[in-house]
């Protein structure tokens, strides 16, 4: 039976966003005896409890999350699945911070554990706005505080949103809605040119695998237009990426995920989609790429191993690869890395995506529907796919 690109779609969205969740539970242990221990035989959703990473080399971070959860590496998967919903498909990775900070920071809907790419793309952000009300303070120093405060509130989106001619433009509209005073007018000038030299706020310099998090929701709806390689789809990527992880490691390696997932999309193939991405991977990535080829022979737990288990992209990947290349099924490949340990969570998203665009829904080979059922965000991701890939 042949499949649709929307079903390909809809299935490599669910692949990511199930195995992440079917992970969570045994996230960040490094003890790949300590996993078997705790789950001989079906660790998808397990419970998160603290006795299981006791005594052994880990980090319980997932107290706050309940089996079905994501994680946090889910949580900006299935954002970006709701940010392209609510904009039809399109994506502007300014809106996409916005949601990002909305979600993730003070106030936010997500309540977990933040890693180091969220904290500091986050505080990366509360430094501009620090920067911006520092800067109208100088200029505007015999000015009421309130009025300062108004008009750095006004700026903030504006310098975020604006470049170039338009952000003068933008900027003196910006100071006129929050005040009529003509002494505040007069210095005008001054303030654009103050406000102007602030860099925009950028993500972090983090080269881990929450930079990949983002990309399967993006990358359907890439495909879906038709832009499934080139310099769109590489630029698109990169823009996404950079919002949290603003690192020359993260665009690499992100580019090699987002070429392999597409190609899974394309051909529903795993060697294809590995091709993708060995095609797009720079000297150094190709030869760990290579190793991971190599190693067919070996399990997911020794590849892992030499890798490293870590959260780092270099180890991440090709592990996801090697995984990837010597597993026959969703469920064998989602196992194998959760047994596999360390940042398995990272991985998930990888192997989810395009193991869920290969072999599908159900089945001997696909994502089994009894762990989609399972979803604790089951109602809000049905939706979000059934928006912008319906049959």
């Amino acid at each position: 039976m042949s499949v649709t690109l929307n079903e390909r779609c809809r299935n490599m969205i669910l692949g990511a966003l199930v195995a992440d969740a079917a992970t969570m539970g045994l996230h960040w242990i490094y003890d790949q005896e300590r996993i078997r221990e705790v789950a001989p035989e079906s660790p998808e959703f397990t419970k998160p409890d603290a006795a299981h990473y006791s005594g052994v080399p880990a980090y319980f971070a997932h107290e706050a999350r309940t089996a079905g959860d994501f994680s946090q590496y889910g949580e900006q998967a299935a954002l970006m699945l709701s940010t392209l919903a609510g904009s039809e498909g399109v994506f502007d990775p300014i809106t996409f911070a916005e949601h990002f900070r909305s979600h993730f920071g003070y106030g936010g809907a997500y309540v977990g554990y933040i890693d180091h790419a969220t904290r500091d793309t986050l505080d990366n952000f509360r430094r501009f706005e620090d920067a911006v009300h520092a800067a109208c303070d100088e200029v505007l120093s015999q000015s009421d505080t309130k009025l300062i405060k108004a008009i750095a509130n006004k700026a903030v989106p504006v310098l975020v949103r604006s470049g170039g001619e338009a952000l003068t433009d933008a900027l003196g509209d910006a100071i006129r809605q929050a005040t009529k005073e003509p002494e505040v007018l007069t210095q005008t000038d001054a303030l654009q040119a103050a406000l102007k030299a602030i860099p925009k706020p950028t993500g972090a310099h983090d080269l881990q695998m929450p930079a990949t998090a983002k990309l399967p929701a993006l990358i359907a709806v890439l495909a879906q237009k038709g832009i499934t390689s080139g310099s769109q789809f590489d630029a698109t990527v990169a823009s996404a990426v950079r919002v949290t992880s603003d690192h020359a490691t993260a665009d690499t390696y992100s580019r090699i995920c987002a070429h392999m997932i597409a190609a899974a999309l394309l051909h529903g193939n795993v060697d294809e989609a590995i091709a993708a991405a060995r095609a797009v991977a720079p000297a150094e990535a190709d030869t760990l790429l290579e190793q991971a080829l190599e190693m067919r022979g070996q399990d997911a737990n020794s590849a892992t191993q030499h890798f490293g288990m870590a959260c780092d992209l270099p180890f991440g990947v090709p592990s996801a690869v090697q995984n990837i290349a010597t597993s026959s099924s969703y469920t064998e490949a989602v196992r194998r890395n959760i047994y596999a340990g360390g940042d398995n969570c990272g991985r998930a998203i990888i192997v989810g995506a395009v193991m869920g665009a290969v072999y599908g829904i159900g089945g001997e080979a696909g994502i089994p529907e009894a762990w989609i059922s399972r979803l604790t965000e089951h109602e809000s991701v049905m939706l979000g796919i059934s928006e912008l890939f319906s049959a």
